[in-house]
């Protein structure tokens, strides 16, 4: 594991066709794909998009002062899933973000997606970290920042 990790993400809100509504945390690099499918597939309304830089608990700790003066602070985790697929014998590792409020509901959800029987065998681990994301401010699109993509 990486000794000085962070992630940017993109901190969001989706809102259900009944109005309700979820704060979301989406890896920087897929955001937009992500957004695409949220929107045409499940017809979800993406809004309040903020940029943000996931630190783990101890680079948060250790650079402390800096950070407090960077930004708004929110508490994030970082639950890391990997199944070992002895078939082809390769790790697959998903990494989700959750507002730490949330981490054991969004642990629950992605649990149910797996057979118990791997859930419980040596080639499935899930792993939270705990962190910080720091936020500068909100943005008022993806023009703003720069994703090698283009809906044109």
């Amino acid at each position: 594991m990486a000794q000085h990790e962070n992630q940017k993400l993109i901190r969001c809100k989706l809102t259900g066709t009944g109005g309700q509504a979820q704060t979301r945390l989406v890896e920087f690099e897929l955001f937009k794909l992500w957004q695409f499918m949220m929107q045409s597939k499940h017809s979800f309304d993406v809004s309040d998009l903020t940029m943000c830089l996931w630190v783990n608990e101890a680079d948060f700790k250790a650079k402390q002062n800096l950070y407090e003066r960077s930004g708004e602070l929110l508490a994030v985790d970082k639950i890391t899933v990997s199944i070992f697929d002895q078939r082809n014998g390769f790790t697959h590792v998903t990494n989700r973000f959750a507002l730490t409020d949330d981490t054991d509901q969004v642990k629950q959800i992605l649990l149910s997606h797996v057979p118990k029987t791997l859930v419980d065998s040596e080639d499935f681990t899930l792993d939270i970290m705990a962190g910080q994301t720091i936020e500068k401010g909100p943005i008022s699109g993806l023009s703003e920042i720069s994703l090698g993509l283009s809906n044109d």
